[in-house]
C-alpha cells in the first residue's frame, strides 16, 4: 500500500462554499447541485467550519425546520487544534502530510472529511475517506 503519498494528491481543490447565514434548505440545494456530501463554511474570507451530510441528518433527527435553521446552527466548527485535550470533529491537516496521518485523524475524530491547509495555514481543499481510497486504488 502506497501510504507515503501525500494528502495533496487526494484533495478536492474546488469545493462548494456556503455562508453561516444561509439556511439548511440552501445548503441541501447546493449539496445536490454540486453532488457533494460536505460544504466549506465561510465568513467573509475565513473558513470557519464544515457542514456535512451527517450534520444535516442530525438536524433532521431533531426536527429542525430547514427553511429557518441557519448553517451556523448546524455546522461543525473548526478550532484548528488537534491536541488531545481539544479534539474537534472539524480537523485540519496540512497538504504535505501523508495519507496515513489523514486516516488516523479521521479515525480518531470519527469523521469522514478533513479541511486541508497549505502555505500560511490557508484552506486549500477538503479530503474525504472516499478520495483517499480512490488514491490508493490501482
Amino acid at each position: 500500500m502506497a501510504v507515503k503519498r501525500t494528502i495533496k494528491e487526494a484533495i478536492t481543490r474546488k469545493f462548494p462554499v456556503i455562508d453561516t447565514e444561509d439556511n439548511l434548505l440552501a445548503a441541501a440545494a447546493l449539496m445536490k447541485k454540486q453532488n457533494v456530501a460536505v460544504l466549506a463554511v465561510k465568513v467573509d474570507e475565513e473558513f470557519i467550519g464544515l457542514l456535512t451530510v451527517k450534520d444535516m441528518l442530525y438536524s433532521l433527527s431533531t426536527e429542525k425546520d430547514f427553511s429557518e435553521t441557519r448553517v451556523a446552527e448546524a455546522m461543525t466548527p473548526c478550532e484548528f487544534n488537534t491536541s488531545e485535550e481539544t479534539r474537534n470533529p472539524c480537523i485540519q491537516l496540512d497538504e504535505d502530510e501523508d495519507i496515513l496521518s489523514a486516516v488516523k485523524l479521521m479515525y480518531d475524530a470519527g469523521v469522514n472529511h478533513l479541511l486541508v491547509t497549505g502555505t500560511g495555514g490557508q484552506a486549500v481543499g477538503i479530503v474525504s475517506g472516499l478520495e483517499i481510497v480512490k488514491l490508493l486504488a490501482p
